[in-house]
């Protein structure tokens, strides 16, 4: 019997030898990151000029469709003096605050950046926890929610751009105004 557990022993030992000894896969290799089997960094799949943004001015700009359903519209203007947006400082409130949109013509910021999203919260002898059923307290608010003061984390403008690489990605939308506005209100306990 004491043979047998040395003779294992003794291949195990030699199986976890060989296995260190073995090439170890180090990673990605940095040519060939992304989606597509190419250099990176050749000429050929680089872009072939600068991205070219709009000169549109804010109120003359013609809008673009939705990525996606519920995806964050693009910003069909130009964004030049707009940035860095601080929260003290967002000159993109000046023409979408819902206030002011009958006199700017702009799309008005959502009823959703207006609400508190936040877990509920429960408090036992002076310490706050989460609640075990992950229940969301909803919480309409008279002010921006500040966690939406930054637009350009979500909204971007749209370039013009052109790459040699085929983009295969069709949108579906539930609805079909879809393609031009978010039902994210209505379908928010579903989820994205």
């Amino acid at each position: 019997m004491r043979l047998v557990i040395n003779i294992v022993m003794m291949i195990l030992v030699l199986l976890s030898i060989v296995s260190c000894n073995q090439k170890r896969d180090t990673g990605i290799d940095k040519n060939r990151l992304g989606i597509i089997d190419a250099d990176v960094n050749s000429d050929d799949t680089n872009l072939k000029e600068k991205a070219r943004f709009t000169d549109a001015k804010p109120g003359n700009a013609e809008t673009f469709n939705r990525s996606f359903e519920n995806a964050p519209p693009l910003i069909p203007h130009t964004v030049e003096g707009f940035l860095p947006i601080k929260i003290e400082s967002n000159i993109c409130l000046s023409c979408h605050m819902p206030d002011k949109v009958e006199e700017t013509g702009a799309v008005a910021i959502p009823k959703m950046h207006f609400t508190n999203l936040r877990p509920a919260l429960n408090e036992e002898n002076g310490i706050y926890h989460f609640s075990q059923k992950d229940t969301l307290v909803r919480v309409e608010i008279d002010k921006l929610n500040n966690a939406f003061f930054n637009c350009t984390q979500c909204h971007v403008p749209q370039a013009k751009i052109r790459v040699n690489i085929e983009n295969l990605f069709t949108p579906e939308f539930r609805e079909k105004f879809g393609i031009k506005k978010s039902n994210l209100e209505k379908q928010f306990k579903d989820g994205l």
